[in-house]
């Protein structure tokens, strides 16, 4: 048995994954630069390529718009246009700064605190859902302030991307949402929405979550096309509400189960790259 089996297998793993999904929903709805650079698939894994270039050695070429448009196109991510206007909205909101190099010709950025701050919130939050399946979930909350363990976390992180992993592979329902700006977090709250049986409006949807009502109209859409969720009618005030469909909440499930193993292998892997303690 996988390490996910194992994890879905366990009595209180519904438990586990609806209190992962909701400190995840949490952590974004009260962050609104969370919300806005690490709301879709391409900007959350772009987002690790950005700390991982920066966590490079100083004699190594680091982190640069070049380097950053080169990595992010032999993944698949976007575009290098995309890059760029994502890397500039960064350093307009303090998140990434220039950097004095040893070679003058490379413009060189280096990540701010503020940046790995966002980003630990949110590992954070994912290891405390995690401490009562996995060991590794203390552990790594106890070293996440080291900068050595960080970076190797980082790396650990982003190496199954490197790699060709993606996770419409293995949840493929998941592609009608990781896709698209904020729709992982309108997936969230359709999960959440349905263990009360409250239908969710493309209004509050939208306001949430800082996205238009037509994008979240779309979205909604597609996956009901899809077989995802089911459109309720109501009262014309309020318009339609929808609802997540059994193959949306097992979708949901299977992504928890998948972020809290890799989450899991990567303390792991970041521990055994310390030094070993004098």
């Amino acid at each position: 048995m996988t390490a996910r089996s194992a994890l879905r297998a366990r009595p209180d793993f519904p438990q586990i994954a609806r209190q992962t999904v909701l400190d995840l929903s949490r952590a974004y709805q009260g962050n609104l630069l969370l919300t806005r650079l690490l709301n879709d698939r391409a900007r959350i894994v772009l987002a690790l390529l950005m700390l991982d270039l920066n966590f490079e050695p100083p004699d190594a070429p680091g982190l640069t718009v070049g380097r950053l448009k080169t990595e992010a196109t032999a993944l698949g991510l976007c575009s290098p246009g995309r890059v760029a206007a994502i890397l500039a909205a960064a350093r307009l909101l303090g998140l990434v700064t220039s950097a004095p190099d040893i070679d003058r010709r490379r413009r060189r950025l280096v990540v701010t605190p503020r940046l790995i701050e966002i980003h630990k919130e949110r590992w954070r939050t994912v290891l405390g859902a995690m401490r009562p399946a996995f060991p590794e979930g203390e552990i790594g909350l106890a070293h996440l302030d080291d900068p050595r363990f960080l970076a190797a976390f980082v790396a650990a992180l982003l190496r199954p991307f490197r790699a060709g992993w993606r996770i419409g592979q293995e949840v493929p329902w998941l592609r009608f949402f990781a896709d698209r700006d904020g729709g992982l977090l309108v997936a969230f709250a359709l999960y959440e929405a349905a263990h009360t049986g409250t239908p969710l409006a493309v209004a509050p949807l939208a306001r949430n979550f800082r996205v238009s009502r037509s994008h979240v109209a779309d979205i909604l859409a597609k996956a009901a096309e899809a077989g995802l969720v089911e459109r309720v009618d109501a009262p014309a005030k309020s318009g339609p509400g929808f609802l997540a469909k059994p193959p949306l909440m097992d979708a949901i499930e299977a992504f928890s189960a998948i972020a809290l193993v890799r989450q899991a292998y990567a303390v792991r892997e970041a521990l055994a790259a310390l030094p070993p303690p004098q």
